[in-house]
């Protein structure tokens, strides 16, 4: 009898057995280097390199290029590293661009840091000056983009991080008598200090929409999100009203093209980041229940068309 074949794995180099544990819709990683990686500490909201490297394993090949419009200190461009991908960070914020770069500079693969506004990256003028390099790295273009086979990224939730929740020492008060950053930044231009939240939700969104210019047909989008309190005592289903966005503003124009041409992003599911070792804050103790949020959603889109 002859050997049975493998069915033919497009998607990324993961057996079966590996494919199906990463399907599990929760997990936990607690990251020593994340503790200790002074370097990057400067950044308020980073996320771990290890978490990175497990999306990368199913979303990739090895070799793959990987897009984070929101690449702060750098873990995604570590992890690239880390795992043979090409990474290419987009990121406003000077400090953190350099603080980026620097962690990367000798990477193998080569890895770009860009500094520049999230919101141009649908623009061909945008990339025009790193095309080449670009190229050189392996990335493909099309009509002046560049076509990555995926995205990973974590945008500012919200303002969170300019306001101190509760009476106690918390880690936004903590970070403060250290010294360290408490917001991204005080620019204007910054996604992380709009006041609405309705224009916050609405002006991230419209980064994915053109992130999806950029990212091949059939590939995939991972945004990290969180639900949030805000200072007035609200909750804020975060996480969803920025799935429904980009979701939803991509269906209406496909809709909107009779002849189905342009593509659009397709919620195709969740993973839970759990963090089982964040200090627990004692918020609305002894009156009111506030729920200490130790969860992100890692929300998870296909470009289809």
């Amino acid at each position: 009898m002859a050997p049975r074949r493998r069915p033919r794995n497009d998607l990324n180099d993961l057996t079966g057995k590996e494919w199906i544990k990463f399907t599990r819709t929760w997990f936990v990683c607690n990251s020593p280097r994340y503790w200790r990686n002074k370097p990057t500490e400067l950044h308020p909201a980073r996320f771990p390199e290890e978490m990175v490297a497990e999306f990368l394993g199913f979303f990739t090949k090895r070799g793959g290029a990987v897009l984070d419009p929101f690449v702060g200190s750098g873990a995604t461009l570590a992890a690239c590293a880390e795992e043979g991908r090409v990474g290419v960070g987009v990121e406003l914020t000077a400090r953190y661009a350099r603080a980026a770069a620097r962690r990367v500079k000798e990477a193998t693969p080569k890895q770009a840091v860009i500094r520049g506004d999230a919101r141009e990256i649908g623009r061909a003028e945008f990339w025009r000056k790193r095309r080449e390099e670009l190229e050189k790295a392996g990335i493909e273009f099309s009509r002046g983009l560049p076509q990555f086979d995926f995205c990973i990224t974590s945008p500012p939730y919200w303002r969170m991080l300019s306001t101190s929740r509760g009476g106690v020492l918390s880690k936004h008060k903590q970070r403060a008598a250290r010294g360290l950053d408490t917001a991204y930044s005080r620019r204007r231009d910054d996604l992380g200090n709009i006041a609405e939240y309705e224009r916050f939700v609405e002006e991230v969104g419209g980064v994915f929409d053109k992130v999806r210019r950029c990212v091949k047909e059939g590939k995939y989008l991972v945004v990290v999100a969180q639900n949030l309190r805000d200072p007035e005592g609200r909750i804020r289903p975060m996480a969803w009203d920025l799935a429904r966005r980009i979701e939803g503003a991509s269906a209406a124009s496909y809709r909107s093209n009779s002849k189905g041409g342009r593509a659009r992003w397709v919620l195709q599911g969740e993973r839970i980041w759990c963090q089982n070792t964040k200090p627990l804050g004692i918020w609305g103790y002894p009156k009111i229940f506030v729920p200490n949020y130790h969860h992100h959603y890692c929300l998870i889109f296909r470009k289809s068309q």
